[in-house]
C-alpha cells in the first residue's frame, strides 16, 4: 500500500515538473496567498499613517481657524475701542467730556453746563453707533450705561430690541460686570442674542478721564455667517466640526459643517490641550484643541466612525479587488496557458530540429503576441544563419587568397632594405662611420616594424627596437644622455602594440634631457606589479609645470582620440594613450609624474591588466 502511494506521489509530481500551466498556477497562486496575510498587517500601518496624517491635518487647521477666529475678534475688539473713546459716548456715559481731549472743538462745550437733554442723548448716540454698525458691517451695536440706559443701533428690517429683563438675564452681560478683565466675553446661545444668528460680544467701557471707573458696557452682535465662513473654508470633510470655548471652558460655539451651535455647559467631558477624544452630541469625535491669544479655546475635531468607516471601506475595497483580481488571474491562466504551451512545445520542436543543424527548419505559429514573434525571430535567425553558413565557406576561400596577397605585399620593403643596404656600403667606402650605423640602424627598425604584419609584437621586440632607436638618437646627440633598458623576462613575450614606448621614449630626449646643461638619463623598465604589466620611461630631465600636467591629464580623459589636441599638450603621449583604450579599453591606464623641483625629472607609467594581455596572446596563438 505504501509503494502504491509513493508510486502515484512520484508520477503526480513528474506531471507537475512537466506541464507548465501548473508551474504557472503556482506562481500566482503562491505569492497572492502570502500576500493576503501580509495585507492585515498592512492595513494596520496604514491606519496608523492615516491617523498620523489626520493629526497633523487637525493641527494644521486647528491653527489656521485660530488665526481666522482671532482676526474676526481683533477687528470687533478695534471697533468696540473706537466706540469706547469716542467723546460724546464718553460724555453721555460719565456726564462730562474727557480732560484728555479737551481743546477745539471739546473745550468749548467743557467750560459751560451741559445739558442733560435725554432726547438729545439718545439721538446723539444713535448717530455714532449707527455709523459704526453700517461701517464696520456688523448686526447690532448697543451701549448699556451702569444704570441700564439702553442705547442701541440696528437695521429696521430686524426685529431686534433690548429691554431690562434681557440685561438681567444676560450671562454674557452679568460675566463682563463681575470681571477683571477688560476684554470680550461672548456667546451664541444668551437673552442677548434673542434667537437671532448672531454672536453676541460685551466689553467693559471705562472712563478715560479715571479707567478704575466702569462707565458702562458695549455689546456687539456679529452675523454668524462671518464666523461660519471661518470655519467652512477648512472643513475638508462633512464630518468635520471646528468650535470655540472660552476660557473657563462654559460657554462655547461648535460649527458642524451645516449650522452653529451654543451653550452655556461644557460640551464635552474632559478639554485639555492637544490632541484628545471625546463624545459630543452621543458620537466619538477625535479633537485637537488650542488657545489663541484671547483666553478661547479652539477646537477641530473629526468623527472617528467616519475614521474608521473610511478605514474599512478603503479595506472592504481592497480585499475585494484583490479576490477579484486573483480569481480572474487563476481563470485566465487555465485559459491561456494551454495555448500557450502548445505553441512553445512547437517553438521547442523546432529548436532542437535546428540544433541538429538541419538549416532549412522553419515553422509558423499563429497569433499576434510575443510567442509567434519569438517564432518569427526564430526563423529570421535560421535564415540568416543559413546565409552565414554559405558565407563562412565564401569567406574561408577569400581569407586564403587573402593570405597570398599579403606574403606578395611583404616582398615589397625589400626595395627599401636594399636602398638602405646601398647607403650604407657608400657610407663606408667615404669613411662615414656615423652615417653608416644609423642608416644601418634604420634598416634594422625598418625589419622589426615591417615583419610579420601584425599589429602585435612581443615586449621582448619593442624593447629591442627601443634601444635600436636610442642607439641612433646617441650618434646624434653624442655624449648629452645616457639610457638603461630592464625588461622582466616573464613578460617578454607578452604582445604589445607597435612602437608604443617610442612616442614616450623620443618626449624624453626632445622635452626632457634636450635642456639639461648636465648629462641625461633615461630608463626604460618593464616589471610585472600586483597582477599587471608597468611599462615605465623615466627621466631626470628639466620636468613639466603643474598646470601643464593637469591639461594634459584633462585631456587624456577626453574623447578616445580627436586631432584637435594641442601638440604642446603632447600629441605623443595622447596617441598612445588612445591606442592602450582601443586595445585594452578599462585593463589599462596611463599615468604622469612630474617635477621641476631638485632632483627634477618625469615618469610616464603604462599599466595593463595580465589577463588582458594574455588574452590577445591566446587569440595571437590560435589565429
Amino acid at each position: 500500500m505504501i509503494d502504491i502511494t509513493k508510486h502515484h506521489l512520484a508520477s503526480f509530481c513528474n506531471k507537475i515538473s512537466r506541464r507548465i500551466i501548473y508551474k504557472l498556477l503556482l506562481i500566482i497562486i503562491l505569492p497572492n496567498m502570502i500576500f493576503l496575510f501580509m495585507i492585515q498587517h498592512l492595513m494596520n500601518q496604514h491606519l496608523k499613517q492615516q491617523t498620523l496624517e489626520m493629526d497633523n491635518m487637525l493641527h494644521v487647521l486647528n491653527h489656521a481657524v485660530s488665526r481666522e477666529i482671532s482676526s474676526l475678534f481683533n477687528n470687533m475688539r478695534a471697533l468696540s475701542s473706537e466706540v469706547i473713546v469716542n467723546p460724546d459716548v464718553q460724555r453721555i456715559l460719565t456726564g462730562k467730556y474727557p480732560r484728555l481731549m479737551t481743546g477745539y472743538p471739546y473745550d468749548i462745550w467743557y467750560k459751560e453746563q451741559l445739558s442733560d437733554d435725554r432726547y438729545l442723548d439718545n439721538r446723539t448716540m444713535e448717530e455714532i453707533l449707527s455709523h459704526y454698525r453700517i461701517l464696520w458691517d456688523v448686526f447690532s451695536i448697543a451701549v448699556i450705561s451702569c444704570s441700564n440706559d439702553i442705547y442701541l443701533s440696528t437695521s429696521p428690517i430686524y426685529d431686534y430690541h433690548i429691554s431690562p429683563s434681557d440685561l438681567k438675564n444676560s450671562h454674557v452681560l452679568q460675566s463682563v460686570q463681575f470681571s477683571d478683565s477688560s476684554d470680550f466675553s461672548w456667546s451664541v446661545n444668551d437673552a442677548l442674542t434673542q434667537d437671532h444668528n448672531v454672536i453676541t460680544l460685551a466689553r467693559q467701557i471705562h472712563s478715560i478721564d479715571n479707567p478704575q471707573e466702569i462707565a458702562g458696557y458695549i455689546v456687539i452682535n456679529l452675523s454668524l455667517e462671518k464666523v461660519k465662513n471661518s470655519f467652512y473654508t477648512y472643513s475638508y470633510y462633512e464630518t468635520m466640526i471646528f468650535g470655540l470655548i472660552d476660557e473657563n471652558g462654559q460657554r462655547w460655539m461648535i460649527y458642524d459643517g451645516h449650522e452653529i451651535s451654543g451653550g452655556n455647559t461644557p460640551p464635552f467631558d474632559d478639554i485639555r490641550d492637544g490632541l484628545f477624544s471625546s463624545f459630543w452630541q452621543g458620537q466619538p469625535w477625535h479633537l485637537y484643541l488650542s488657545i489663541n491669544e484671547s483666553g478661547n479655546h479652539i477646537i477641530a475635531g473629526i468623527d472617528e466612525s467616519y475614521m474608521i468607516q473610511r478605514f474599512n471601506d478603503f479595506r472592504k475595497t481592497l480585499f475585494l479587488s484583490y479576490t477579484f483580481f486573483l480569481l480572474a488571474a487563476i481563470f485566465i491562466s487555465i485559459y491561456g496557458t494551454k495555448s500557450i504551451t502548445d505553441r512553445l512545445h512547437q517553438l521547442e520542436k523546432a529548436i532542437r530540429s535546428f540544433g541538429d543543424k538541419n538549416w532549412k527548419t522553419r515553422i509558423s505559429l499563429r497569433g499576434n503576441d510575443e510567442i509567434q514573434m519569438i517564432g518569427n525571430t526564430f526563423n529570421e535567425m535560421a535564415h540568416h544563419i543559413e546565409d552565414l553558413v554559405e558565407n563562412v565557406k565564401e569567406e574561408q576561400h577569400q581569407k586564403r587568397l587573402f593570405e597570398l596577397k599579403v606574403l606578395d605585399y611583404q616582398i615589397n620593403p625589400h626595395f627599401l632594405y636594399n636602398t638602405l643596404d646601398s647607403i650604407n656600403w657608400l657610407a663606408l667606402e667615404n669613411d662615414q662611420q656615423e652615417v653608416s650605423q644609423m642608416v644601418n640602424g634604420l634598416a634594422r627598425l625598418f625589419r622589426i616594424i615591417l615583419s610579420k604584419g601584425s599589429e602585435f609584437f612581443a615586449l621582448r621586440e619593442e624593447f629591442e627596437m627601443v634601444g635600436i632607436y636610442l642607439d641612433i638618437q646617441k650618434i646624434r646627440f653624442g655624449e648629452r644622455f645616457e639610457y638603461s633598458l630592464f625588461l622582466d623576462p616573464a613578460i617578454s613575450q607578452y604582445p604589445i602594440g607597435k612602437l608604443l614606448l617610442q612616442p614616450l621614449v623620443e618626449n624624453a630626449i626632445v622635452h626632457g634631457t634636450k635642456g639639461l646643461r648636465t648629462k641625461g638619463h633615461i630608463c626604460i623598465r618593464g616589471t610585472r606589479q600586483n597582477g599587471q604589466v608597468v611599462l615605465e620611461v623615466k627621466d631626470n630631465g628639466v620636468g613639466m609645470p603643474a598646470d601643464v600636467i593637469g591639461n594634459l591629464t584633462d585631456y587624456l580623459k577626453q574623447d578616445i582620440w580627436h586631432h584637435s589636441v594641442p601638440a604642446e599638450l603632447g600629441y605623443g603621449v595622447k596617441n598612445v594613450d588612445s591606442r592602450l583604450k582601443l586595445a585594452y579599453g578599462i585593463h589599462s591606464s596611463l599615468t604622469i609624474s612630474s617635477t621641476q623641483k631638485e632632483p627634477s625629472g618625469t615618469s610616464i607609467q603604462i599599466h595593463i591588466d595580465e589577463s588582458a594581455l594574455q588574452k590577445i596572446q591566446q587569440t595571437a596563438g590560435r589565429s
